[in-house]
C-alpha cells in the first residue's frame, strides 16, 4: 500500500480506448501484457498498486506456472488475461487482439469462446449433474444439443469420468468434481485454459493428480495454459514458472 500526494496521484493513467496503440507483436504468442497496471484507491492518497507494470509474453500451446506470496498480484494478473477486468493501464493481447480495452459484451465473448477457467473451489452447480455441468457453457453459447451432448460426453471421457456423468457435485469426492470443472473449462475448446489455485482444496495426491491431467491435456490438447499456485511442487510441474511480488514480475525459471 502506498501513500501519495495529490500531484502523485494526479498521475494515475486512466483506461481509456484511445490510450490502445499498435504494438509489435510476436506472432508465437498466445498472451503477451505491456506495462500492466491495476491500481486501486482505498481512501484519500491511498493506493494499492496490485499490478505495477507486468510485461510478459506466453507461447502459443506452453504451460506456465505464477508463483509468489499472497498479495503479490497473482490472481489479479489471472484476471486481466481472463477478461475478468480490465487494466488501470497497459495491455492485454490474447492471439492478437488487445481486449484491455473491451466493453463488457467483448469481454463476455472472449471469456466464452477463447478462455476457460478452472477455480478453486469447483463453482459446479450443485443441483446439476456432472454431465449437465459440464454441458453449461455450450448452453450459454447457444450450440446447439447435438453438438452438446456429444462434447459433453467427450470430454467427460477425457478426464475419466465418463462413468459419474449422472452423479450430482454432493455425490463426488473433492478431486472429481475438479475434474468435472476441468471437463467444463475445456469443453468450449478456448485457445487459453486459466487455472487459479486449481489444487487449493485438495489433498496432496489428489491434487497432483488434477495438475497431471491439466499437463497431459495441455500436451495432447495444445492449449495455452496459466495457473497460479502457492505450491512449488505443483508450480515445478509447468514447463516454466513466473515468480511475482508486490505487483511485479521478478524472475522466471525453466522447469
Amino acid at each position: 500500500m502506498v501513500k501519495l500526494k495529490k500531484k502523485e496521484r494526479d498521475k494515475i493513467p486512466a483506461t481509456t480506448r484511445e490510450e490502445a496503440r499498435p504494438r509489435e507483436l510476436d506472432p508465437d504468442a498466445m498472451i503477451q501484457t505491456f506495462d500492466l497496471k491495476k491500481y486501486y484507491q482505498i481512501t484519500e492518497g491511498i493506493i494499492v498498486k496490485a499490478l505495477d507494470g507486468v510485461s510478459l509474453t506466453v507461447k502459443k500451446g506452453e504451460f506456465i506456472s505464477v508463483m509468489g506470496p499472497s498479495g503479490s498480484g497473482k490472481t489479479t494478473l489471472l484476471n486481466m488475461i481472463g477478461a475478468l477486468d480490465t487494466p488501470t493501464s497497459g495491455e492485454v493481447y490474447i492471439n492478437g487482439i488487445n481486449i484491455a480495452h473491451m466493453n463488457d459484451e467483448e469481454r463476455t465473448y472472449m471469456r466464452l469462446n477463447k478462455i476457460g477457467f478452472i477455480f478453486q473451489f469447483y463453482n459446479l452447480v450443485p443441483v446439476l449433474t456432472a454431465f449437465e455441468n459440464v454441458e453449461l457453457p455450450l448452453v450459454f453459447a447457444d450450440k446447439p444439443k447435438e453438438e452438446r451432448e456429444e462434447k459433453a460426453h467427450r470430454f467427460l471421457d477425457l478426464v475419466g469420468l465418463g462413468d459419474r456423468k449422472d452423479f450430482l457435485p454432493s455425490e463426488l469426492s473433492g478431486g472429481e468434481q475438479q475434474r468435472v470443472a476441468v471437463a467444463r473449462a475445456l469443453v468450449n475448446e478456448p485457445a487459453i485454459l486459466v487455472a487459479d489455485e486449481p489444487t487449493g482444496e485438495l489433498d496432496t495426491v489428489t491434487g497432483m493428480q488434477v495438475v497431471r491431467l491439466i499437463q497431459e491435456l495441455n500436451e495432447k490438447l495444445k492449449q495455452t495454459t496459466i495457473m497460479v499456485t502457492h505450491d512449488p511442487d505443483i508450480g515445478a510441474m509447468a514447463k516454466k514458472t513466473l515468480r511475482m511480488r508486490d505487483g511485479k514480475l521478478f524472475d522466471s525459471v525453466l522447469n
